[in-house]
């Protein structure tokens, strides 16, 4: 799915991530934040390369992580 789609995912509580990923991104109160594979929790303004993060950001690979936020 492309982001537009993941972005409405999150916003309904689940859990996205790119097909290769381990981490995942999600949304909780009302931040983007980004679960990095190594445990490590950032929000998506705390991204130390945004060019990078705005390159996965356009892909069409997305898909829900079967998980969903309860809160």
């Amino acid at each position: 799915m492309n982001f537009s789609s993941a972005l409405f995912a999150m916003e309904r509580g689940h859990r996205v991530k790119r097909s290769h990923w381990t981490g995942y991104w999600r949304i909780k109160n009302g931040e983007l934040l980004i679960h990095c594979c190594d445990g490590r929790e950032l929000n998506l303004r705390e991204s130390e390369d945004m060019v990078y993060t705005l390159r996965n950001i356009s892909c069409d690979d997305w898909e829900i992580v079967e998980e969903k936020d309860r809160y």
